[in-house]
């Protein structure tokens, strides 16, 4: 009997681990899949590039040559069959990401990780994206036969890839979530355009500012939620305005709806933005520099991920020499240089998100009201498949405007702009391939989203920058809340001669982080508010009355002083704190604001920081709406006013100094101080780098950077996940650069995180642009492509 039950509880137990090791958790392969002796994680490799093999369908003549670092340096006896070369170093460095970001803009994220997918896939499927890509690429086909030709050959070249790519060498990612790669398309490069532009320029919080424009006066809205600010330094210059004439412009603004009572309690939910992605550019002339030389940097701030979204590449073709970062899916430069010219980017943040508040009512089912009548909804099913859960139906509702869509009971209608064209491929094939102001100029004519401000430097020292991309014109006196949706939609766009450029200027440098471009009549955006301190902070560092060296740029880009500390030095002498000796507000009266996280000052700094968004929102509380003033208008309003009044009602800057300063010293006692009043070790300025699907035990812990929003060395939500520094001195470019992680995607990979420890200390490593491939140096290995 004994012997009997044995038998039957190791059947039992069989049974459960049969069970258990084949059941997929949260869209993740089954235990079994995991460990399959042949196929398994276990034995993944990556995979050598001695060991992938030729390939008789080829497009062209090429080589690839690795260095170290992982990074390609191709050459191509013409420029297609350069394109199919990083097609294939694209696929096998980086095609989990490119297939997952892909698929999460055609809204079919669900086919990957499963159910956990729906919610991202219903958000996009409403812009048709998928489609809208095979027609974009059916367009560039006609304008632009030899970009169409290059992307098909890129396409070519990543799909020879993984037709050559066996299990055993596949990326992890693949066998973890369970799935196999899926071919590549062409049309799949404006996916990742419209990818980036989402995270870039897509907002939904004209709920809450429609509720600012509706119940705040013009006295206090000009104070507290402003259209410009004061000191705001624009990228071009002399263009900024002053005081009064701000004031003037923000009295012109007003709500072009009616959606909110006096006492209405705003719930709308919306979708947050993070306000730190961003970047830094700048370019520096010959009259600042030791030896005459131009310099321009480039330091992306966007959420940083293993892999990082961009790939470092050396492109080589007749007609074609060009170095710096690519996206996996674009097999275009997109910060960097060639031999003639040097760009930067850093995001515009202009306003191409509409949202038109609709008249609908129930006697009119299916139907909105608009220039006078009633119109049908037009409808579409739309199903999405779920890996491991069966197709999903819902339904589309489409309006002359855009997608239909409901917060609470209000209808709306959603107008990306965005969504319309993607024509940023052609801009940057362009630029690749100029040589001087006006081939630069000429490239970006074709720029549309996501609005990006544009530095530029050429080999003959002459430097310019253009804030490029298609800003739609809005209603007179619009200033972000929503707009009207009973009449048809204003078209057009702010011509390319009357966006803000200048080459060439008479102060001798350029610099842009993600401030307004310009103080005009154009509307551009409301949200200039989060990037006050980095563009003084680059301007003061420029100014600083010594001639700059290359050092001096690196240095720069690691700088982590922020100059917000001023305003509080300013709001503690108005304020007469008595302060006792040795405190925190002591050390930070006597400190530079250099946020080294080893240091108390740091530490109660970042708690601060904290204090100033969770005070902010209490005292928009007490105006009666939804969002908060921004750091820079809060302490704007406790510097310059005593007290504003809303409703009859006095509000004392005093009293919200005083709870600032509370909540402060609270922030900092529960998070970061110990029982002496010591900041504890790793706690203030910790963040991790999580893997790109946010998998448990992948991710990378990272301590002792310091830094913040208000930094040119931004260490908050965002981080630089690339830098570039890139010298022009007697008609020579050169240019070192580093990634925040690794160029591979492959957790398996010696690359994947590689340039992680240089990245922390800025350590750029010296880039290799040359026509004659002899000339490398530290290669480690290379692949030849040769048409049989």
């Amino acid at each position: 009997m004994k012997r009997i039950l044995v038998i039957v509880l190791l059947f039992v137990l069989t049974g459960v681990w049969l069970f258990y090791t084949n059941i997929h958790f949260n869209g993740i392969n089954s235990i079994q899949g995991l460990s399959n002796f042949r196929n398994g994680i276990l034995n993944a490799s990556s995979l050598h590039a001695d060991e992938a093999p030729g390939s008789a369908s080829v497009i062209g003549a090429s080589k690839v040559y690795l260095d170290t670092l992982g990074i390609p340096h191709i050459y191509g006896s013409d420029i297609n069959s350069t394109g199919y070369a990083l097609g294939y170093m694209h696929a096998r460095d980086r095609y989990f990401q490119m297939e997952l970001l892909a698929y999460t803009v055609m809204g079919r994220l669900s086919e990957i990780i499963g159910e956990q997918g729906i919610t991202s896939d219903k958000h996009w499927r409403i812009f048709d994206l998928e489609q809208r890509a095979e027609r974009m690429l059916d367009s560039i086909t006609v304008a632009a036969p030899e970009l169409a030709a290059y992307l098909n050959s890129y396409e070519k070249g990543a799909n020879d890839y993984l037709k050559q790519e066996d299990e055993r060498h596949r990326d992890p990612m693949f066998t973890i979530w369970g799935v196999s790669p899926r071919p590549w398309k062409a049309s799949y490069t404006f996916l990742m355009q419209w990818y980036l532009s989402h995270d870039l320029t897509y907002y939904d919080d004209y709920f809450n500012r429609e509720e600012i424009l509706e119940k705040l006066p013009d006295t206090l809205r000009n104070i507290l939620y402003p259209l410009h600010s004061d000191g705001q330094l624009a990228i071009i210059p002399g263009s900024s305005k002053g005081h009064k004439e701000k004031t003037a412009a923000n009295n012109s603004s007003r709500a072009l709806v009616k959606l909110f009572g006096p006492d209405d309690i705003n719930q709308y939910p919306e979708t947050p933005s993070d306000r730190s992605l961003g970047s830094n550019n700048w370019v520096v002339g010959g009259k600042y520099t030791i030896d005459g030389q131009v310099f321009l940097c480039n330091d992306l701030h966007l959420f940083l991920a293993a892999p990082n979204i961009f790939y470092e590449v050396a492109l080589n073709a007749p007609g074609l020499h060009a170095y710096g970062y690519t996206i996996p899916g674009v097999p275009l430069v997109l910060t960097g240089h060639n031999e003639s010219i040097a760009w930067g980017i850093t995001n515009g943040g202009w306003d191409v998100t509409e949202q038109y508040l609709l008249k609908t009512d129930d006697s009119h089912k299916d139907q909105y009201f608009i220039d006078g009548k009633w119109q049908p909804v037009e409808m579409k099913k739309v199903v999405i498949q779920v890996k491991d859960g069966g197709p999903r139906e819902f339904t589309v509702q489409n309006t002359l405007f855009g997608p239909l869509l409901k917060k609470d009971s209000i209808k709306y209608a959603l107008r990306w702009h965005p969504q319309r064209s993607a024509n940023a491929p052609l801009a940057f094939w362009k630029m690749m391939q100029a040589t001087d102001w006006n081939g630069f100029r000429e490239a970006l004519k074709a720029y549309d989203y996501p609005a990006q401000n544009f530095v530029f430097a050429d080999k003959t020292g002459d430097i310019g920058v253009i804030c490029a991309g298609k800003m739609p014109l809005k209603p007179a006196g619009y200033s972000g809340g929503l707009l009207d949706g009973t009449k048809s939609p204003i078209e057009g766009y702010i011509s390319f001669d009357s966006l803000p450029q200048t080459y060439n200027p008479e102060q001798g440098y350029l610099y842009t982080a993600n401030q307004e471009p310009q103080t005009n009549n154009s509307y551009f955006s409301s949200r200039w508010f989060d990037d006050l301190y980095r563009p003084a902070r680059i301007q003061q560092m420029i100014n600083s009355g010594k001639l700059l060296g290359a050092e001096d740029m690196r240095r720069m880009q690691l700088d982590v002083v922020d100059l917000s500390v001023n305003d509080l030095k300013q709001m503690l002498a108005k304020y007469s704190v008595d302060i006792k000796p040795g405190s925190n507000l002591d050390r930070v009266r006597k400190w530079n604001g250099e946020l080294d996280p080893g240091t108390r000052e740091a530490v109660f700094y970042r708690a601060y920081l904290r204090a100033l968004g969770d005070v902010g929102k209490q005292l928009a509380g007490q105006l009666g709406v939804k969002q908060a003033p921004t750091h820079d208008q809060l302490t704007h309003f406790l510097l310059q006013y005593d007290s504003v009044t809303v409703n009859g009602q006095s509000i004392a800057s005093r009293y919200y100094f005083n709870r600032l300063m509370k909540v402060a010293d609270s922030i900092y006692s529960a998070r970061y101080g110990d029982a002496a009043g010591n900041p504890i070790p790793g706690r203030a300025y910790v963040f991790s780098i999580p893997q790109i699907t946010q998998l448990p035990g992948f991710e990378m812990k990272q301590a002792g950077i310091g830094g913040s929003e208000n930094t040119i060395n931004v260490n908050y939500t965002a981080h630089p996940v690339i830098r570039t520094l890139i010298e022009i001195k007697d008609g020579t470019i050169h240019s070192w650069m580093i990634n925040a992680v690794g160029q591979t995607g492959r957790v398996n990979d010696e690359n994947y995180a590689q340039q992680l420890p240089a990245w922390r200390e800025n350590r750029l490593h010296r880039t290799q642009l040359t026509r004659n491939p002899h000339q490398l140096e530290a290669i480690a290995d290379s692949i030849v492509f040769s048409h049989h």
